[in-house]
């Protein structure tokens, strides 16, 4: 997902009918499969079979329901995140904003020893996007780098709006789609 691509073999964005009408995120995903990139990834999002449960228990699954998904005895005790969006998921998105939001990811090096990424991004119409820190430094293989996402208000919008979080080291991309629906103010972030 992360070295995924959003521009076609012609490097032009994806579209996604006969109309040429742009993609977004609910769309494509996190884009086009790129092969050598699998290969590759510089850095991934890890999650474990437990992470899912979590989540699946924070958007309200039941004991029955978690069950029929995961084929154990899973119990919801004690693995709800206080919101769907902390599962250390690539995509990062946020479906109520009121006024402003942080997220924060986890990053795994499972590229070079001593890699240094910068944080670059394109924020979602209306949304002032900042992260912290701007640059992750990974000293050795399998190392664990936190970073925030902080989502703030800026402007009106209607619907879901999109943009787009990238780490680079040299010609390596490692891309997150940022994806935002802000509510009224009296609406607040519903978790």
């Amino acid at each position: 997902m992360t070295t995924a691509m959003v521009l076609d073999k012609k490097w032009k964005h994806i579209t996604v009918d006969h109309t040429g009408r742009r993609g977004n995120p609910f769309d494509f995903g996190a884009g086009f499969l790129n092969p050598t990139g699998v290969l590759n990834p510089g850095l991934v999002y890890n999650a474990q079979s437990e992470d899912y449960k979590a989540f699946l228990c924070s958007v309200g699954y039941d004991e029955k329901s978690l069950h029929l998904v995961t084929g154990d005895n899973s119990t919801c005790n004690k693995r709800i995140y206080q919101s769907a969006v902390d599962l250390n998921y690539p995509s990062i998105s946020v479906s109520n904003l009121r006024d402003s939001y942080s997220v924060t990811r986890t990053l795994t090096n499972v590229g070079r020893p001593r890699s240094i990424y910068k944080a670059f991004w394109s924020s979602p119409v209306g949304i002032n996007v900042t992260v912290s820190p701007k640059i992750l430094v990974f000293n050795k293989y399998g190392e664990k780098v936190n970073f925030t996402v902080n989502f703030k208000v800026s402007a009106p919008s209607k619907g879901y709006i999109f943009g787009t979080l990238t780490g680079r080291r040299g010609k390596l991309r490692v891309s997150s789609p940022l994806v935002v629906r802000v509510v009224s103010s009296d609406s607040g972030l519903l978790r």
